[in-house]
C-alpha cells in the first residue's frame, strides 16, 4: 500500500503476455517511471508472462470471448478501483468496446479505447473494404467467397477469413472447387499482393488533431532477431492521414499495405491499436503507445512525437526474463 502513495494513476493493460501490451508496458516505464501503478492481465499465468516483471500488480484473466470475462474483469475493477483500462488485443478491445457501447462496463474503469462501431469495422474485413472504397482509399480486388468471385477475380486468389488477425487461416486458391465448402458468409476472396509489407504506426491527438505517422519495412524475422527499416513515406503518410481523419480514429493505430502487381500500394488490414512491433518506433523517439496514453491523459506528446529526419534501421534482440509465481 506504500508504494502506491506517490502514484496518481492506476493502468490496466489487457493482453500483456502479447508483445503488443509488452511494448506498451514498457513505454509506460519509460515515460512515466513508477507515478503509474501498471495491473498487467492474461490468460496465461503470472510466471509464463515477462510484462509482469515490469508491472505492478498482476491478474491471470479467462480469455476475452468467454462468458466469464466481464465477471473478472468486474472483479479487477473492484480490486483496483478508478483505473484506466487499456485492452490491446482484438477480442478483448472489441468484449470492451461492447460493454461500455450496452452500459456494462464494470463502474471505476475508463476505457481507452474506440467506440464500438470503429473496432467491428476495423474486424471486419469486408466492411473496411466497403468504407475504403466509399472513401476513395486504396483497397486490394475483394469479394466474398463464391464460386462466381473466383472466376472474376486475378488469378490465384488468396481466401482469408472476413474476421480475423495475423494472418490466420489465409491461403491460396487454385480452383473454384475449393470453395465448395466455404461459407461465403464468413471468407473473403483477395487479389494477390506483392512484398514488402508495410506497417504504419499512426498518431491522431483527441484535443488538438496532431497528426504523426512513421512507416516500417521488415528486412527480416527469424526466432532471436528482427530487423527493420523505419522511413517517412509522403504517400502513405497521405493514406494515413486520410483514415485517421476520416474514420475517426483517435489515439494510436496502424494499419498495413502490400503492392499490387502495378506496383501500388493496397491496404490489407486496419488495426484500432498498436502493433507487435510499434515498440520499433519508440526506440527512434515516436513513441506511440506512451503518446496515446498522454494524450488521452490531456498532457502535451511533443517530447513523444519526434518526426524521423531520415531512413532508420532497427535490429530486434530479445531478452530474457526472470518472474516468478504470485
Amino acid at each position: 500500500m506504500a508504494a502506491m502513495m506517490h502514484q496518481s494513476r492506476r493502468l490496466i493493460v489487457g493482453s500483456s503476455g502479447s508483445a503488443n501490451s509488452f511494448g506498451t508496458i514498457q513505454s509506460v516505464r519509460d515515460h512515466y517511471g513508477d507515478s503509474v501503478f501498471v495491473v498487467a492481465t492474461d490468460t496465461n499465468r503470472r510466471e509464463l508472462v515477462a510484462a509482469s516483471v515490469l508491472a505492478d500488480a498482476f491478474v491471470q484473466v479467462p480469455a476475452a470471448r468467454s462468458p466469464e470475462f466481464p465477471q473478472a474483469l468486474a472483479e479487477i475493477a473492484a480490486s483496483y478501483p478508478d483505473s484506466f483500462y487499456l485492452p490491446v488485443h482484438d477480442d478483448e478491445l472489441e468484449a470492451a468496446a461492447r460493454l461500455a457501447a450496452d452500459g456494462s462496463l464494470p463502474s471505476g474503469l475508463d476505457l481507452i479505447a474506440p467506440p464500438l462501431h470503429i473496432v467491428r469495422l476495423c474486424a471486419d474485413k469486408w466492411a473496411m473494404h466497403g468504407w475504403l472504397g466509399a472513401n476513395g482509399l486504396p483497397s486490394p480486388e475483394t469479394a466474398l467467397a463464391t464460386r462466381a468471385a473466383f472466376e472474376r477475380l486475378p488469378s490465384g486468389p488468396m481466401l482469408k477469413p472476413r474476421e480475423g488477425y495475423g494472418s490466420r487461416s489465409v491461403r491460396l486458391i487454385h480452383a473454384a472447387d475449393e470453395l465448395a465448402t466455404i461459407d461465403s458468409d464468413h471468407w473473403l476472396l483477395q487479389e494477390q499482393l506483392r512484398q514488402p509489407e508495410v506497417g504504419i504506426d499512426v498518431f491522431l491527438s483527441r484535443g488538438v488533431g496532431t497528426f504523426f505517422c512513421v512507416c516500417r519495412e521488415y528486412l527480416e524475422k527469424r526466432a532471436g532477431a528482427t530487423k527493420a527499416r523505419v522511413f517517412h513515406d509522403p504517400a502513405l503518410t497521405e493514406i494515413a492521414e486520410r483514415i485517421a481523419r476520416g474514420l475517426p480514429l483517435f489515439g494510436a493505430f496502424m494499419f498495413q499495405v502490400m503492392r499490387d502487381a502495378a506496383s501500388r500500394w493496397r491496404i490489407i488490414d486496419v488495426n484500432p491499436r498498436v502493433g507487435s512491433a510499434t515498440r520499433m518506433s519508440a526506440v527512434l523517439g515516436m513513441d506511440f503507445a506512451a503518446a496515446n496514453l498522454a494524450d488521452y491523459w490531456g498532457e502535451p506528446t511533443g517530447d513523444l512525437m519526434r518526426p524521423l529526419t531520415r531512413e532508420h534501421y532497427v535490429v530486434r534482440q530479445y531478452k530474457d526474463y526472470i518472474t516468478t509465481r504470485p
